[in-house]
């Protein structure tokens, strides 16, 4: 049973390094701004604040296996580069702290209110969400694990893939959820016309964006931290016959899952309450 263990725990220390919690951290942030921002009516206070921890603990798991990268980078800040470099740790960490600290602020003042507290945090959600379905392209690390060769196949076959799924659907879900949220707010002040425009316009800023972080490397803290160079660059991919077509593709296919899994979200939300109406659905 132990050498099972060490197995395991080799192949990720190896080839994932943490990057299944990482990533899910970074996709459930958006999910609970939404709530905070869209609808807080849907989530109790206790569950919300309990939504952040988990959160917290979860980004705390999946930063543990980064920890030397993070050392290595306060090593190097002395070097070339060191301003960047500090810059984008402390935004690492800060942005972080903020964002909950935005999303409690928010949460407890009256529904009405749309003080400049609420505009940061709608900013923060579009700036997060791309990475919610930035998972999808993480099937890299499944490729990489895989074709390694230093991998046992019963590992990739048990929990490699399983794992691998169930982070998909669930980082996913969180971008389902969070522009569901979006919806439901929109439906609440009558503004049922811009729902599809406004899916359409999120598909299309996310495939941008998972372009940006998974071919260029930059993160939502680049916003912040190099501005200059995000809109550089942009526009230069915007220019290119290569990247435009790889991010139409990606739209069409987050539209094409958003899609079905919008069906799957709304139909079991409605199965559950059936569920508590006492309603047999196939009755």
């Amino acid at each position: 049973m132990r050498w099972l263990l060490l197995d395991i725990a080799s192949a990720f220390n190896n080839v994932y390094s943490g990057w299944i919690l990482w990533n899910l951290f970074l996709a459930f942030i958006p999910l609970v701004l939404s709530f905070s921002l869209f609808r807080r009516q849907a989530l109790p206070k206790g569950w919300f604040l309990a939504s952040w921890l988990v959160v917290g603990l979860i980004g705390v798991a999946g930063l543990l296996p980064r920890i030397s990268r993070v050392l290595q980078g306060w090593a190097n800040i002395a070097g070339e580069g060191g301003v960047a470099t500090q810059l984008r740790l402390l935004w690492l960490v800060g942005v972080v702290v903020l964002a909950a600290v935005l999303s409690v602020r928010i949460f407890k003042r009256q529904q009405t209110a749309k003080g400049w507290l609420w505009w940061v945090g709608l900013v923060m959600f579009f700036a997060f969400l791309p990475n919610a379905p930035y998972v999808l392209t993480d099937i890299i690390h499944l490729i990489r694990g895989t074709s390694s060769g230093q991998i046992p196949v019963w590992v990739i076959a048990l929990v490699f893939i399983p794992i691998h799924t169930a982070a998909i659907v669930l980082g996913f879900e969180a971008y389902v959820i969070s522009i569901l949220n979006l919806v439901s707010y929109l439906k609440q002040y009558g503004a049922k016309a811009l729902i599809l425009p406004m899916e359409l316009l999120i598909h299309a800023l996310c495939a941008l964006g998972i372009y940006l972080g998974r071919f260029l490397r930059f993160n939502s803290w680049d916003l912040v931290v190099d501005p200059t160079g995000v809109l550089a660059d942009t526009l230069d991919i915007l220019t290119s016959r290569r990247p435009v077509a790889v991010i139409f593709v990606t739209f069409v296919i987050l539209a094409s899952f958003y899609w079905l899994m919008k069906q799957i979200t709304l139909g079991l939300k409605l199965r559950i309450r059936y569920a508590r109406q006492g309603i047999d659905v196939l009755d």
